[in-house]
């Protein structure tokens, strides 16, 4: 009987505190936050503000962009951006992909306020430059894309690597 009873709060036990390792909880949103600060600055912020006209057309639902005022005074202008770099195509070294204010690892359609700002960027003079883990800063001009649906809407052309 007694064997029974140690073999039941054992068992309890373990069911009730397992070990530390199987017992990691997901991090609070402050952890979160001090772990993985966001690189938006007033120019990311401007890039956030682009929209959406929904339409249908033929039976199908067509997205139009729309660039309110403060971010169709950046087209043409010359901006400086820090963020992570995303390829668009496999390989190490890329003259095209995509910048973000979050890294690769961190899923950018996760958040709780919706999907976070990201860019095209072309490098300048065909350069190609090596993917990085570590945010980088670019420096490059804006092109507000209304109609190439190969391309995202906000590109940075003639863009450079900033040491």
């Amino acid at each position: 009987m007694l064997k029974y009873i140690l073999t039941l709060i054992l068992s309890l036990g373990l069911a009730c505190f397992p070990p530390l390792g199987c017992a990691q909880q997901p991090p609070t949103a402050l952890q979160h936050l001090q772990d993985h600060k966001p690189l938006m600055n007033k120019v990311w912020e401007t890039f956030d503000m682009l929209m959406y006209k929904v339409t249908k057309e033929n039976a199908k639902t067509v997205y139009t962009p729309h660039f309110p005022a403060p971010l169709a005074a950046l087209d043409g202008k010359t901006v400086e951006l820090q963020g992570y770099m995303i390829p668009i195509k496999s390989g190490f070294r890329h003259n095209t992909f995509m910048l973000s204010v979050l890294p690769i690892q961190q899923c950018m359609f996760c958040g709780q306020n919706g999907i976070p700002a990201m860019v095209e960027i072309t490098l300048s003079n065909g350069k190609k430059e090596r993917m990085s883990d570590r945010p980088v800063t670019i420096k490059g001009k804006t092109v507000l894309n209304r109609q190439q649906k190969d391309r995202l809407e906000i590109w940075v052309t003639e863009a450079v690597l900033m040491e």
